[in-house]
């Protein structure tokens, strides 16, 4: 979430580093047009406290998401130097999730409900659409600086299958210290994408400032207590707590960022390169 800039995760006009060949090779990189002059608005935000039901957009295997198209694409290039990120992820699949040039307020919203892990399965699903399932890459070899081109397909990532919970259910850790709450148990949120989005646009330098803020959105019950709780409430948890927070919200989450071999084809060198759904998006 710490990715600040987007570039047309659609286009194969920019070689992208990325995983390990599968077969072949070709990658090809185009420079991209020139910005265009205007774009439709991206809908304003919903407020920060506002917090939905978890609702999928559709099971994957009846995804109502289509190929992008001249709309998408001018989007993409007037917004790909925001400072949001996540903005611009949830636009695109909002806008992906309507027709052409529609309202997609609505649909805006929903993606905001969705899990960062649906939000970026349904941007590789308009990839795929949009595109098809190759994706050429650009990948450095850390060793020798060689740039090597491959091929990878995006069905080779293992999105989830099943439905990403919306709740999760922690057992606070106790030092068995007289002032510690009778109760141990907390209850929290998996955070969505429009927590992602309004965590971007919090401004947030330091990483502690960001779990407290992103702690307060998520939290419903601690210790026996019912939220909402303010940052200041979560500021002033133990910080054992806060880590078994953190630490059962991310087991409950699938774990999209992959690292894969490399072997390069100049000096041999075997390494490994990350990829990430997300940032695949994003320019290097």
């Amino acid at each position: 979430m710490a990715t600040e800039r987007i570039d047309n995760p659609f286009a194969r006009r920019r070689a992208q580093p990325g995983p390990a060949p599968r077969e072949g090779d070709g990658a090809r990189e185009v420079r991209p047009q020139p910005q265009p002059e205007s774009a439709p608005p991206r809908p304003m935000a919903p407020a920060a406290t506002a917090r939905g039901v978890h609702k999928p957009l559709a099971p994957r295997s009846e995804s109502p998401l289509r190929a992008m198209t001249g709309y998408e694409e001018e989007a993409v290039e007037a917004h790909q130097r925001d400072s949001n990120t996540a903005a611009l992820c949830n636009e695109i699949v909002a806008r992906c999730s309507v027709a052409p040039g529609a309202d997609f307020e609505a649909a805006y919203a929903r993606v905001r409900e969705l899990t960062t892990v649906e939000r970026d399965a349904a941007l590789v699903r308009i990839r795929q659409l949009s595109l098809g399932d190759v994706v050429h890459l650009e990948v450095a070899c850390p060793t020798c600086g060689h740039k090597n081109e491959v091929d990878f397909k995006l069905s080779n990532l293992p999105l989830p299958e099943a439905p990403v919970p919306t709740e999760v259910e922690i057992e606070l850790p106790g030092h068995g210290l007289p002032a510690e709450p009778a109760e141990r148990t907390a209850l929290a949120l998996t955070p969505t994408a429009g927590d992602q989005e309004d965590l971007l646009s919090a401004g947030l330098e330091s990483e502690s400032a960001r779990r407290t803020f992103l702690l307060a959105r998520v939290l419903l019950r601690y210790a026996g207590e019912e939220g909402p709780f303010d940052e200041p409430f979560v500021r002033a948890l133990p910080i054992a707590a806060r880590a078994a927070i953190e630490r059962a919200i991310e087991s409950a989450l699938p774990d999209l960022d992959l690292g894969m071999a490399v072997q390069c084809s100049s000096c041999s060198a075997g390494f490994e390169s990350p990829f990430d759904v997300a940032a695949f998006f994003l320019p290097s």
